[in-house]
Parts: C-alpha cells; structure tokens; sequence
C-alpha cells in the first residue's frame, strides 16, 4: 500500500519550518487521492495571543499568552474555499437536479437593471460578469437583507463575458439566487445538498452556535476588540451574519478531505454518485481561456494552465483544480493522478499582509507529487 511506502518526514518538516518562520502559527494537513487518505497531520497552534495583548508585530519574537495547541479536530475559517465547499456545490447539485442551467440569465430568477441581463449563471461561477471583485457592503447603508440589490446597483467594471474578474460580490449574488431557487437560506441547503450527503459533520457556518470551541483564531478585530474565534474574518460575510456565499464555512482537514475525494472520484462517493460524471468533467474543464491569458477557471474552480505560476505548484499538471482561502486555507487536486492536498492554516492570525504562504503553497505541492510518485514506484 502506498500509505506504507510514503515517507512523510519532509512533509513534516516542511511545514514546521514554516511555522518557525512565523509564515503561520499552525496547520492541519491531509494527503489523499481516490483511494482515500495517505497521510495526515497537524501542527503549531491554534491561537497564540491573547485579545487584550494583540500582536500587530509581522514578526513576533515570541508567542505570548494565549497558546492553544492545533488538533485533529480543529476547525478553520475557509474564507474563499467556502466558493467551492459550499456555493458552487449547491449549484451543481441543482444543476444536476434539473433546477437551474448554466446558460439561465439571472434575470429568470431575479429583477436586474439594464446592464446585467447578459449575466448568466455560468459568468458567476467562472468570475466572467463583469461584477465589481470587491466592496464593502456595510458601506451601502442598507441592510444585509438588501446585498442582492446592493451589488446589483453598482455599476458593472468591465463588460459581461469579455475578461475574468476574481469577484466574491458575483459570488454573494449568486448565493441570493440559490436561495431563491432552493427556497431556503443557504447554510441549510449547503448542509443538505453538500455537507451531509459526503459525510462532512464537521463543516458549517456559524460554528458558536453549534456549540464547537476548538476554532482556530484568525485576526484581532479592533471593533470587536478581540481575535476572531468562530466569527468570519472575512467583513461582507460577517456583515452578513456569518452566511454568505463567498465566505463563512468553517471545516476540518479531514472534513476537506472527504470533499477533495470526491473531486479526485470524478463526482463519485462510496455511496454512489454525488455529481454527475458528465457535470463533473465540465466544472474541472478551462472555461476561461478566451477571454484571459493568464489563470484558467471551471465552474468555481480554479484550473490550471501549462507553464504558469499557481499555488498547485510546477508539478501538478494543467488541468490541476481547486481553490484556496484568504485565511490561509487551501484544497488542490492533482489532475493526473488525483493526489489531492487539504492544507488548512490561520495564517491572518500574525496579521493578513503576510505573504509567506504563497511560496509555500508551491513548494508544498511540488513535495508531495514528488513523494506521492517516489512511493508509487515502490
């Protein structure tokens, strides 16, 4: 078995370095493809500072305080993954379910101005409508009940269809569209068209309310005045009382890992089919090389080109898929072979200008296709 042959070590000591490195202060890590999990980890802690000694320092000198040990059961804000976990599943189960097609103009489902009726469902899911990548809604002045009609009132930044625009406010109007459709908030027809059908009883929104504690912390609020535990750290999400199609899910590496299997099974689950085959191979397909040279989009995902820079690394082939999350969060399946990397950090926790994640997401990915493929040959 490839779970015996696989040698982890500098796996392990890839990511401790990096947390001495102060690139995040803990990760839980799974290494899985379709025949399920190969290897697992976590690391480093939880939270390290204390809300009323809040560290704003880049570079801490030391952990102060509050030094909560990550486990297995840890739960991460997802910011962006949410795109995957949660928004872009809903809509491909109704895809699948005969409720909504790609080629739906919005307006089918909702009253838009004149200059979004060329939006359709497929210009949200692959960043193409030309909707405005990101504002604040709390500065509109309406309430959260509004965030429909405040994004639809902005004016457009490019036209629909003529470039990719990376938008999470496409993404919270396309959540307010499911919602419609589905007949139900969000969080409830994530829970029941995704999260319970692959098992993942460890993956909401709004965690406090379900009662978990072990949540690792993201970044001190000064209007909170406290570290973030359990709350979205991302801000329309959180004015949006924590459900929102763009971020909001919090989940387990192990839980993420049940998601990241079924992509690498092409749509399929020990208990059958979970998506479509046929709808599996169009959301990892690139959509998007029309209309923009640089990154590759699927139907949610983001898609791999040949010989250019991503977070999947020099190793993962085009076609490679998946996303990551502002917090520090990533899923990535390899487009070969179906090696899939759950890595989950709170990396905001230092503070959100650090970027020393970002080379070691590739770094990572290239380490573990290349011990990935050394224990195959063994």
């Amino acid at each position: 078995m490839i779970n015996k042959a696989f040698n982890s070590a500098l796996i392990d000591e890839a990511v401790k370095e990096q947390i001495e490195n102060r690139a995040f202060p803990g990760a839980a890590l799974v290494i899985g493809d379709a025949d399920g999990i190969i290897y697992k980890n976590h690391y480093g802690a939880a939270s390290v500072f204390n809300d009323d000694a809040p560290c704003f320092d880049k570079e801490p000198k030391e952990f102060t305080g509050d030094y909560v040990p990550v486990t297995e059961n840890t739960l991460y804000d997802m910011a962006s993954c949410t795109k995957i976990l949660s928004t872009t599943m809903v809509a491909l189960r109704m895809i699948d379910m005969g409720k909504l097609a790609l080629y739906d103009s919005i307006s089918r489902f909702i009253d838009v101005p004149e200059d979004k009726k060329n939006i359709e469902i497929r210009h949200l899911l692959t960043h193409t409508s030309g909707i405005k990548s990101h504002f604040l809604l709390e500065k509109d002045g309406r309430a959260p009940e509004e965030a429909a009609n405040i994004v639809l009132d902005m004016p457009l930044s490019s036209p629909t269809g003529t470039k990719v625009e990376y938008t999470c406010m496409g993404y919270i109007l396309l959540g307010k569209i499911l919602e419609k459709i589905g007949g139900k908030p969000l969080d409830k027809l994530a829970d029941e068209l995704v999260f319970k059908p692959l098992g993942m009883s460890n993956t909401c929104y709004r965690p406090l309310d379900k009662g978990y504690g072990d949540i690792a912390a993201t970044e001190y609020c000064e209007k909170e005045g406290k570290y973030k535990r359990g709350i979205v750290h991302d801000e329309n999400a959180c004015f949006l009382n924590g459900i929102s199609a763009n971020a909001g899910i919090f989940s387990t590496a192990e839980d993420c890992s049940k998601f990241a299997r079924m992509l690498s099974r092409n749509g399929m689950t020990d208990n059958g089919m979970f998506l479509s085959p046929s709808l599996m191979n169009l959301t990892k397909t690139d959509l998007t090389m029309e209309v923009d040279k640089e990154e590759g989009r699927g139907l949610g995902l983001v898609v791999k080109r040949f010989n250019t820079l991503s977070a999947m690394g020099d190793l993962y082939p085009a076609g490679s898929y998946g996303h990551n999350g502002f917090t520090g969060t990533s899923i990535y399946v390899h487009g070969g072979n179906g090696l899939y990397v759950v890595l989950l950090t709170n990396r905001v926790h230092f503070t959100r200008s650090s970027d020393r994640i970002f080379r070691f997401r590739r770094t990572l990915h290239n380490l573990c296709t290349a011990e990935y493929e050394r224990a195959k040959t063994k």
